[in-house]
């Protein structure tokens, strides 16, 4: 599905990703999780568009998505909850959910459904929602948009742990209808417990990509260090 080959990219003169390639495969969730400023959400940028990707390749479906048209991407059912969520916040609740969604197609799951308060405050203005109330807004627009792959930048962020657990059950149905998900967060042990793969980001690189086994929380602790 999303084959990601050897893509170098950064905000500045001096790309910081250099040279990472990842796949999603159909239905599978993958997870990626390092320490802050290791470049998780530089290398989703360079993968959409919002940096400069300079070198390598993004496929999605088999079809190459060139640097200058990450446009493409959304086209082909890709959709993207950035580190800043990406919403719109003088528009209301409704009226975000409606730019989001897609000609034709309506998602096996209805993220109202796991999130009540996007019907309840459907007319309140997006921008005045707390952090955990705007991003179970992202959250929503991306599965209402994205019918073949769902990439979310910190994706607890905000949200209480049994929200979090509602999420990820939604990830999984919808994974079952063959969306592939690509998850970043700084909670290992949620990504470890919750997707089918799990990588590990130090600085700008990859040193870990493994299938998801009893074993792997452990490991994942280890090369992040934690105590």
């Amino acid at each position: 599905m999303l084959k990601v080959s050897e893509i170098v990219g950064g905000y500045g003169p001096i790309p910081f990703i250099n040279g990472a390639s990842l796949e999603v495969n159909e239905g599978e969730i993958v997870g990626i999780v390092g320490r802050n400023g290791m470049g998780k959400s530089t290398l989703l940028s360079s993968i959409f568009g919002l940096c400069k990707r300079t070198e390598g390749s993004v496929m999605l479906d088999g079809h190459t998505i060139p640097a200058h048209r990450q446009f493409e991407l959304a086209r082909r059912g890709a959709s993207l909850v950035p580190e800043d969520r990406g919403i719109f916040p003088s528009l209301t609740i409704q009226e975000n959910l409606n730019f989001a969604r897609v000609r034709h197609y309506v998602p096996p799951v209805d993220p109202r459904e796991i999130f009540p308060l996007l019907t309840e405050r459907s007319r309140q203005a997006a921008g005045t929602l707390s952090g955990g109330q705007q991003q179970q807004l992202a959250i929503a627009r991306a599965v209402i948009a994205g019918w073949r792959l769902i990439v979310i930048d910190e994706v607890t962020h905000g949200l209480q742990p049994s929200i979090v657990t509602a999420v990820m059950r939604m990830f999984h149905e919808l994974a079952g209808h063959g969306i592939g998900f690509l998850l970043v967060d700084q909670a290992p042990q949620t990504l470890a417990k919750w997707s089918n793969r799990i990588m590990v980001m130090e600085t700008g690189e990859f040193v870990l990509n493994e299938e998801v086994t009893e074993s792997t929380p452990a490991r994942v602790s280890s090369l992040l260090q934690i105590r």
